[in-house]
Order: C-alpha cells, then structure tokens, then sequence
C-alpha cells in the first residue's frame, strides 16, 4: 500500500502488519515465556485459589510494556493454564464418589476401542438422569464387559454407570495415565452396569464431534472392505485417520525400535504432505482457469488449498492434538507467504508455540509438543543462511540429522533410543511420503465412493508397508541396534545442547566441546550403593506384586504383577521401565513367589526384553529354565544375604506355598511374603523362628482378611510394613481386620494403592524411607496423600523424618 493512501484491503495487508520487521523478537520472547508459564503451573501439586480471569487481565495489561513483555508471558502461560486446570477439576470425578452409580444418556464421542473382552468408549454425556449434585462430568472413558462391537461412534446411549475418579498406576519413570486423562480433557472412569439402553443412530440429538467421528468410522468400514486381505490395515489406518487400536504389537515395535514411530502419528510431516500435494493440484487448476487467475491471486488460491486439504485431513485424524498444532504451524506459515515473509523463520515458529499453548495449555504434558516444536528448531538451525531451499536430497538429510538429534530427548523421555534411526528415516521417510501416503488417501476416498475403485490403489499402500517393515525388522535386529535405558535429564539436556551447537556454522570449532557434551549420554552409571547396602522398590502395579531390590552390582526381580491376555501386562508398562530408569541392563535372578498370574504375569515381557541369568519359581520344573524355589536357598551379592525360607520341599504351588524370601544387610532387613497365608503362614512361623526378624515386612496376599494372624507380624517385629493393593479392588484390600492388626502393633503401613511406589535405601546411618511417588512427585490431577501413614491414637507419633525424597537416581548396575 502507498503511504498516504487509505487501505481497502485489508485482509491482505493484515499479514504483513503481522510480520513486520519491527516485531521481530517480540513473539520470540513471549513464546519462550507463554511456554515457561504453563510448564510452571503443571509442576505444581495444587492449584493455588484465585481469579484466574483476573491474572489474564493483569498480563495483557503489562504485555502492552516491552520492558514487561516477558514477566505477561509468564502470567498469561500461568493464567490460561490455570483456567483450563481448574476448569477440568471442577468437572472431575471426585475419589469420594468413587463407587457410586449414576444413570446418564451419553454419545459416543470418538472410535470405541474393541477388543475380544471388552470395549472401551470416550462417552461425552448430554443428559444426566440419575447422580448425586457433584457429579459434574461431562467426558467419560467408560469400559464395557462383554465387548459390545456394534457400538459405533456418534451412537446415542442411555447407561448406568458405576464411577471412578481419574486416576492411574503412578510410578517413576512410567506412563502418567491420570496426566493423559487430564491431557484428554476426560473427566472420570466408568464401567457399565447393566445393559446399554435406547442406542440411537447419529443424527438423533449428536454432538458435532461424534459426527466427524462416524465419518471416521465409515471411511475405516470402506477401507477394509475394498482390501479385506490387506496385511497392515492397522498401519494403513493409522496413516489415514490416525486410529493406532489396529496395529499389532509386532508392527509398533517395529516402527518404535527403528526410530520411525512419528509416521504413525498424524502431524507435521503428514499434514504437510497432504497440504502440498493439494497446492500442486491448486497451482495447476490456477493456470488452467481463466476465471480464477482474473479473480483471485495465485498465492492465495494455492494457500486456501492447502490449508483446507490439511484441515479436512486433520478431521480425518479426529483433530487429535498433534493434527491442530500441525495445522496451526500451517497456517501461520500460510501467513507468513502471504504476508511474503519467509515462512521458515524464528518468528513463525515462536508465534506456533504462541497459538498451540494458548489454546491448549495442558499440550506442554505431551511429548509429541516438545518432539515436533524440537525438530522444527533443528530445521531451522539447518537451513540458517541458506539463500535457496534444499532439494530432495537435502531434506533427506534432514531427516538423518533429525533422528540423531532428537535422541537424547527419546531416551530421556520414553527410555529408548534407536542408533539406526537415521538409517530407518532414509529409507521409512520417503517411501511413506510418496509411495504409501498419497496411494493410501486417495484409495480411501474412492472405496468411499465405491468400494472396487479404491482396491488397486489400497493394494498397492499395503505391498509397499509389508516391503518396509521388512526392512525395519532386518535394521532392528543389528546388534545394538536399541539402547533401552533411561538417562538422566541433566545428560539429556547436555547432550541435546551439544548436538544444537553442532548444527551452527563453524561447529568444527566446537567439535571438542561438543564430544564432551555428549559422554554423559554414553557412559554407564556409575555405582551408587556401598557394599552391604541395599534399595528395594515396590512398584505401583495394583492388584499384584512386584518388587525390585539391587544391591551394588546385582538385581533382583520379586514377582513382575499381573498380565492378562490382550490387555495389561505390569511387566512391559511397569517393570520394565523402572528397571530402565534405575540403569538395569541385566537382571541376575527373578523370583516368582506363586503361579497366580497377579504376580507371575509380567514375567515372561521382563525375561525376553532383558537377560535374566536365573528364574527361581513354585513350578520350576515345569518351565525351561527353571529351578524350584523352596526354602533353604541362600546366596550373597555385595555383602547383602538372600535367603528362602518358605516353603519346605514338595509342597504345591498356591497362596500357602509362597516363597518367602528375606534380605538381609548390615544396615537394614526386608522380609517379602508373596500371597503366604493360613497354614503356610503357620508353618512359616513355626520353622523360620528368629530369622523372620526384619525391619521392614511385606504383607502378604495384598492384605487379605486372615493374614498376619498366626504370628507372622509378631515373629517379624516391623518397624514398617508394605502392602501392594490396587485401587478399588473387589477385594477390599487391605483387609480392616489386616489394618487394625498392623496399627495395633504401632507400625505404620504403607500402601501402593494410596502412595504409589514405595522404597527403602539402607545406608550406613540407617535406613532411608520413601513417603511414596504420589508424595513425592505429586501433581495437582493427582489425589492428595498424606505424607506418612496414620496411626491410632494411642501409638507414638511417626517420625515423618525419616521419610525422604528418592533420587530416583541409576545405580549403577552391570
């Protein structure tokens, strides 16, 4: 626009009001702030009171003032999340309505996940019938037994419901299963009582949501039926709605261990795709169209293209948050072309950051925000001082560069890196891109259209993935090819930095600094533990048992919780990951205390993810490589005494034949009891006498009613007890009976259902205790927890003291 002359268009020249020159470094500073303020308020364990509304006011206020640009960052990232956090806490289901039934009417708000047992639905409810005045939910994971595979999305239902709050497992290192509820705007659990009633059809009194969602549905129904015999659907699917519930384990473990796994979520790489196949097919519709080139400007017309293709795939994908943060990078890119800025500067990708916290603050939980925002600053650290684009060739190289930088952020984070990433991106990236994607899209919409047109080009997506995996199966099997092991965040980050500087020009001379940046990441850790001494955790599993006591340079593996067929297994989601969080490469001996699969479960994901040297278990001659574990098997790792003492020889496997196992150190005793009850508790008294003498005692069988009653609490003399329970069992444990029998001794009780994981470290000035993860790394979508056990009134008050934070550090083990 001339100077002097008034504007008549004044949406082309918003953009470049937008982009001006003079605001460079203004969205850059706020974005890192905006960010800041909302990370901030999600590592706080309580939302503190206030108006929420009025600290926004506040901030937009001081954002007026350059000098105070960073500190309104700060208030607005803690204001908008703080809205959002108190707005889904006043909607969740409280722990005191847990239990209670409700009758709601409900549509089936996204894909149902079926499975032969089950099915679990994401209910978004529009009537409430029956429930008490606080029940305020308005989304719900409700699981339904037995499956019920004709309920589809957009379905209507009327259902009774028996209520749990949200909330998961909480263990170091593992997955926050309360944080992905909170993440998912999901206000409760639910499980059906009864029978669905009155399923009604979309259409009837739906929610918009639960429309796009069928359409889903559909598309997902077109597909198999053009291709019945295809041999990936799920990977097919997952490429074209976003829907990962078909995708075998094989077929995840593949794209997980090569480093290829973002081709399974839909977001930037595959937005972009679809938003430039769709400006090709624009520009060539331009140049052929008399009456769009007179009407309407190149770069817009090819811009609107794009950003409509992106945003129908992205509802194809149900708008999943990484699908909206690729459209938003879109279309502020968009923007930035029309405004003819350069689209790939720092201000663009600060002014994305900007738009996705804004309006989803709780997106700063996710790791694929700090992934994807992560590789778009390694682009641009790339392509700094290039006057042209890079061809094919240079983003190929790209994407290797991509893979080895963002390895420090996968181990930290998910506890694995693959070292043939870079190897498996060449290959996966563009085969995906342009062999698979396109072929797979447009397959999709003509079996929507009629089912035969849509088979060749579904046939041939599906024979180019069988092709790939093929490829990432051999790559994954090269020696070394995965490390499974957590690294400190300190190393992380370190290593992170280094490879950053290594992307700057001139980086040659920085080589020695940047090599030094990246040891940590590489070497082992180093011992923690003194000879003599010990740490035991038992891990948050619920209904079931696992604990994990190391020594200085041994491990051992008491019971891995349970594992069911098609469904949870505590040994790959919780046992496996804390081993690699403590720095365990190899594990010396596991015991099995009992075949129940509660604590046998997990077993067989620790025993083929990791080297076991030794499984001692009540059937070990029906197993391979087996021994019998009965008592008077005793052993010394690093100066700590292992001993069995239960049960005698040929007694047969059940809750009463237990193995019972002691550890025994200068500096602390632990006596683990496994399901041990009624006359193997006895029997356990009466032949064990003074060795059961401990300092800390497991409570057998998850506290059931009886346990304890025959002389086992009085024999052993606790100063703690443990107790591993899952919350709201059908069970009721811990047992009342069990609960006063242990708070009549005085001894306070410690259970994971309340506290999460629960440790112990012996040391040299005794024996350091842990309060429990839910304590110690409480969040404000957690429940709160007391920091040490009650007790009755007339027992001496805990020493709170002694209760410590645990480092969580590695230790060291080889």
């Amino acid at each position: 626009m001339q100077a002097g002359k008034k504007c008549h268009r004044c949406l082309y020249c918003l953009p470049a009001w937008y982009f001006r020159a003079d605001r460079q470094g203004i969205v850059i500073l706020f974005a890192a702030a905006l960010t800041g303020g909302s990370v901030a308020l999600h590592l706080l364990p309580a939302i503190p009171n206030g108006s929420w509304i009025a600290l926004s006011v506040l901030g937009l206020l001081a954002l007026s003032l350059p000098v105070l640009r960073i500190p309104a960052g700060l208030l607005l990232g803690l204001s908008l999340a703080g809205a959002q956090a108190q707005s889904w806490l006043d909607r969740a289901v409280p722990p005191e309505m847990t239990g209670t039934e409700v009758t709601v009417i409900g549509v089936v708000a996204e894909l149902p996940d079926h499975s032969p047992r089950r099915t679990r639905i994401i209910l978004h409810l529009t009537e409430i019938i029956d429930a008490p005045p606080e029940f305020q939910a308005e989304r719900l994971r409700v699981t339904v037994f037995p499956a019920a595979p004709w309920l589809e999305a957009g379905d209507r239902v009327r259902a009774r419901l028996r209520l749990r709050p949200p909330r998961g497992l909480h263990n170091p290192g593992g997955f926050d299963f309360a944080a992905w509820l909170y993440r998912e705007r999901i206000h409760g659990l639910a499980s059906l009582r009864g029978e669905l009633e009155g399923v009604e059809r979309s259409g009837q009194r739906t929610v918009p949501v639960a429309s796009l969602h069928r359409v889903r549905a559909n598309i997902r129904d077109a597909m198999r039926a053009a291709h019945p015999d295809a041999r990936h659907p799920g990977v097919m699917e997952a490429l074209v709605i976003g829907e990962r519930g078909g995708m075998q384990a094989e077929e995840w473990r593949l794209f997980l261990h090569s480093g290829t796994n973002h081709l399974m979520a839909i977001s930037g790489l595959h937005v972009g795709l679809v938003a430039g196949f769709a400006l090709l097919l624009a520009r060539l519709s331009w140049r052929h169209q008399r009456l769009l080139r007179r009407g309407v400007p190149l770069r817009w017309f090819g811009a609107l293209a794009a950003i409509g293709a992106a945003a129908v795939y992205a509802a194809l994908a149900g708008f999943s948050i990484p699908t909206q943060r690729a459209l938003v990078m879109l279309i502020l890119f968009s923007t930035a072309v029309l405004a003819r800025r350069d689209p790939l500067s720092w201000q663009v990708y600060a002014a994305a950051v900007v738009a996705v916290v804004a309006l989803w603050p709780a997106s700063v939980l996710a790791p694929g925000f700090w992934f994807s925002f992560g590789a778009v600053s390694v682009i641009l650290l790339l392509l700094q001082g290039r006057v042209s684009r890079p061809g094919v060739a240079g983003w190929l190289r790209i994407q290797v560069i991509l893979a080895v930088a963002l390895l420090p952020l996968s181990l930290a984070w998910f506890q694995l890196g693959s070292w043939v990433a870079p190897i498996a991106n060449l290959v996966a990236v563009p085969v995906v891109s342009f062999l698979v994607l396109p072929f797979l899209l447009a397959g999709a919409a003509l079996a929507v259209i009629w089912t035969p047109l849509g088979a060749p080009l579904l046939w041939w997506a599906d024979a180019w993935l069988a092709l790939l995996l093929r490829v990432l199966a051999v790559l994954v099997e090269w020696p070394a090819a995965v490390s499974e092991t957590a690294v400190p965040v300190g190393a992380a980050v370190l290593a992170g930095i280094g490879l950053l500087l290594m992307l700057l020009p001139r980086s040659r001379q920085l080589a020695p600094w940047i090599l030094l940046a990246c040891v940590p990441l590489l070497l082992p850790p180093a011992p923690r533990l003194a000879h003599g001494d010990f740490r035991a955790e038992m891990l948050d599993v619920g209904q079931g048992l696992a604990v994990v006591v190391q020594t200085r340079r041994h491990v051992l593996v008491y019971d891995a919780g349970p594992a069911w067929e098609g469904g949870f297994d505590s040994g790959e989601a919780v046992v496996l990951p804390a081993l690699r969080r403590l720095g365990v490469r190899a594990v010396d001996r596991v015991v099995v205390s009992h075949e129940h699969m509660d604590h046998r479960g997990g077993v067989a994901a620790v025993v083929s993810a990791l080297p076991v040297a030794e499984v001692l278990s009540r059937r070990g001659a029906l197993h391979d490589d087996e021994r019998p574990c009965e008592a008077g098997l005793s052993w010394e790792w690093d100066g700590v005494v292992f001993e069995t003492l239960h049960p005698p020889p040929y007694w047969e496997d059940g809750n009463i034949a237990s193995c019972v196992l002691a550890v025994r150190g200068p500096h602390g005793r632990l006596l683990l009891t496994g399901d041990v009850e009624g006359l193997g508790e006895t029997v356990l008294v009466h032949t064990a006498g003074a060795r059961l003498d401990t300092d800390v005692l497991l409570v057998p069988h998850h506290g059931a009613s009886g346990v304890l009653e025959r002389g086992l609490l009085e024999a052993a003399t606790p100063g703690i007890a443990w107790v591993s329970s899952g919350f709201d069992n059908r069970f009721s444990h811990p047992a009342p009976d069990v609960r006063a029998r242990v708070g009549n001794q005085c001894v306070p009780l410690f259970d994971t259902r309340e506290r999460g994981m629960v440790w112990l470290e012996t040391t040299a000035e005794g024996i350091r205790l842990g309060p429990g993860s839910r304590v110690e790394r409480r969040r404000f979508w957690h429940p709160a927890v007391a920091r040490a056990p009650s007790l009755p009134a007339a027992c001496p008050p805990f020493d709170s003291s002694r209760l410590l934070r645990g480092s969580g550090r590695a230790t060291g083990v080889e």
